[in-house]
């Protein structure tokens, strides 16, 4: 490690108290010239734009942008501008590699951080990463306060809060993996409210309302991952449940319009209908032929 003309900068500059965890905020300027260290650095653009240079790559950033930088990555971050009024703020989590084993291994290896777990004896392996919707600038507003106010406990604080950093870097580096397993949760509780509720009046917007997505997002998976529409996959739903009312032996006292109710249609002609399109009989037949 360590190349030629490159400023090394070292943990015991920024480590104190037996702690090897530290966080800051700077302005990014074109004093510091690249540089490479003997700890790992995880950097989040928390506000303006510039330029990271990484190595022999050239990388434009904004806000929201993270890095993770093991041991021996030459870098250096440039705004885009000298002027004060457009800073390039860089939010800084550097620790060692102790930390950094203890961490990716203290879960058994079936909880995940998969990608983390290895990556010690890959030094030269950086990674670039962007988020969503604000999940690293939380978790680094965090990282920075509880460094800052260093309160009772603090040191364990920190620690998690970086382990639920680098969780949430492993999840951002498998997008289409978590992206398919969310949208398989999204439409499993589509079913459970449905079929919760298949007495009340529902709508595409009031189950879209209770999942916390909006509607055409939630049609869009019906349609990808079930093949239904609401309406359809309603209506199906509605259909199966009167048929298990049909048949079931301590219900024979109910009669058609009593199922029709129950499963939340409410007007017998259209249950006939319904009904009759699904099963290609009349509710009444399809318990004659399923209760002898």
């Amino acid at each position: 490690m360590g190349k030629p003309n490159l400023l090394m900068e070292k943990g015991e500059q920024f480590f104190a108290d037996g702690f090897s965890l530290y966080v800051n905020r700077v302005s990014e300027d074109f004093d510091l010239p690249e540089h490479e260290h003997d700890f790992i650095e995880i950097c989040y653009v928390w506000a303006g734009s510039g330029f990271h240079y990484i190595e022999d790559q050239t990388i434009r950033v904004t806000q929201g942008d993270l890095f993770f930088l093991p041991l021996g990555v030459s870098h250096i971050f440039r705004p885009s501008s000298n002027k004060p009024k457009e800073p390039l703020i860089i939010g800084n989590c550097i620790f060692d590699e102790k930390i950094f084993h203890f961490l990716t291994s203290i879960l058994p290896e079936q909880y995940g951080l998969y990608s983390f777990r290895g990556m010690n004896a890959e030094t030269d392996r950086w990674l670039q990463m962007r988020e969503k919707s604000g999940e690293f600038g939380r978790l680094f507003e965090s990282l920075y306060m509880e460094f800052e106010h260093k309160r009772t406990g603090y040191e364990t604080m920190l620690s998690g809060l970086l382990l639920q950093l680098l969780i949430v870097m492993e999840r951002a580096m498998t997008p289409e993996i978590n992206k398919g397993n969310l949208i398989a949760e999204r439409i499993d509780s589509v079913y459970r409210f449905v079929r919760d509720h298949l007495h009340e009046k529902q709508t595409l917007a009031t189950v879209a309302q209770h999942i916390g997505v909006g509607e055409r997002q939630l049609q869009r998976n019906l349609l990808d991952k079930a093949q239904l529409s609401f309406t359809s996959l309603l209506q199906k739903e509605r259909i199966d449940r009167s048929c298990q009312l049909l048949i079931d032996p301590s219900l024979s006292s109910l009669t058609i319009a009593d199922i029709s109710s129950r499963v939340g249609i409410h007007d017998l002609k259209r249950f006939h209908l319904l009904f009759k399109q699904a099963m290609g009989m009349t509710p009444a037949r399809y318990r004659q032929l399923n209760t002898q």
